[in-house]
């Protein structure tokens, strides 16, 4: 299981993640396998259209802790 590191940032959020991706921000792209198609194929697309390594996580929980956050996340981006 992945762990919150104090040295890493997560820009969490499928619009948010797309956004850090097309600015050129996003160093690696985080989606949960349990994630909703409509939500994830677009940033799955986008990330691969740009070079972004792209990672699944099990559940929308796991990734949410890996996060640091309290909630469910669909998709996260690490920062540069």
């Amino acid at each position: 299981m992945f762990e919150a590191s104090a040295k890493k940032r997560y820009i969490i959020g499928a619009k948010q993640v797309k956004n850090a991706i097309k600015s050129e921000k996003a160093s690696k792209v985080y989606v949960a396998s349990d994630c909703d198609p409509e939500v994830s194929d677009p940033v799955i697309e986008l990330a691969e259209k740009n070079r972004v390594p792209l990672f699944f996580i099990s559940t929308r929980k796991e990734l949410g802790e890996m996060c640091g956050i309290d909630v469910k996340a669909a998709c996260a981006a690490e920062t540069l």
